[in-house]
């Protein structure tokens, strides 16, 4: 079977293990299936925005045109420092933004990756923001009205702990042990003082399986732009990332590039 189109991050289903698909022209092909088969990828050299649809050489933030990462409120630099959000006080466009995706809640976060880090997601009825970043375990720790507050909560707890995920022993099940609620009581005391208020200290551990038969011992990044074709057997899944025989490949970095898979 050949399916190809403009490439999205690969959708989840949180299940045990976790079922994913390619995102193909916004078309879902299941892949988690696809383990021990060798699977073709052909890069046709083709790009286009994820935002507006214009074809482009290189993209900016995983998929957008120059024009749609410098314009676009969700490419501010709060997407990265949401302590910096500063939507509420720009134009229309921001003060939008603003309402419908800054002031709301937002959680403050333990996963176990390749360790324990810290981080901020809008969303907890979906478990995608941790099986994108390939975590065993998850903990809400804090709900917070704002976007911004629960960015001064990540910046003060990762004073003293992670909030990146190396990703390499991420892919090679790599997990330094930790009891995420026991961390979670020894963090509280990190809060900024006028956000403790916010603190949640009974919320349920997620815990997340991936579809993986075995990971080389060599972890070797594929580059799409040097080597736009390659054949590989898929041996798992997890994160963003297809982990093959001789390969792995970060399928949300190449957002909007036109990709082939035989499968």
């Amino acid at each position: 079977m050949k399916v190809s189109g403009q490439l999205l991050k690969m959708t989840v289903e949180d299940g045990r293990p976790v079922q994913y698909c390619l995102s193909l022209d916004e078309k879902a092909w299941p892949i988690s299936d696809r383990l021990g088969e060798k699977i073709s990828v052909r890069f046709s050299g083709k790009i286009t925005c994820v935002e507006c649809g214009r074809t482009i050489k290189k993209t900016y933030n995983q998929g957008y045109c120059y024009p749609c990462f410098a314009d676009l409120p969700e490419n501010a630099p709060c997407s990265i420092k949401p302590e910096t959000c500063v939507h509420e006080s720009g134009n229309e466009q921001d003060r939008e933004f603003f309402r419908d995706h800054c002031n709301v809640d937002h959680f403050v976060y333990l996963s176990l990756t390749s360790g324990v880090k810290v981080g901020v997601t809008r969303q907890i009825k979906s478990p995608t923001r941790w099986i994108d970043q390939g975590a065993v375990q998850a903990l809400v720790i804090a709900r917070t009205p704002q976007r911004k507050f629960a960015g001064q909560i990540e910046v003060a707890l990762a004073q003293h702990m992670a909030d990146k995920t190396n990703w390499r022993k991420m892919l090679k099940g790599e997990v330094a042990a930790a009891d995420l609620k026991e961390v979670r009581g020894n963090v509280l005391k990190w809060f900024p003082e006028n956000l403790r208020g916010y603190a949640l200290e009974d919320e349920p551990l997620r815990e997340f399986e991936y579809p993986i038969l075995k990971v080389p011992e060599k972890i070797v990044s594929h580059n799409l732009d040097k080597i736009g074709e390659f054949a590989d057997t898929l041996w798992g899944i997890k994160g963003q990332y297809l982990i093959f025989e001789n390969r792995v490949i970060n399928l949300r970095k190449y957002s909007g590039y036109h990709v082939e898979f035989e499968m």
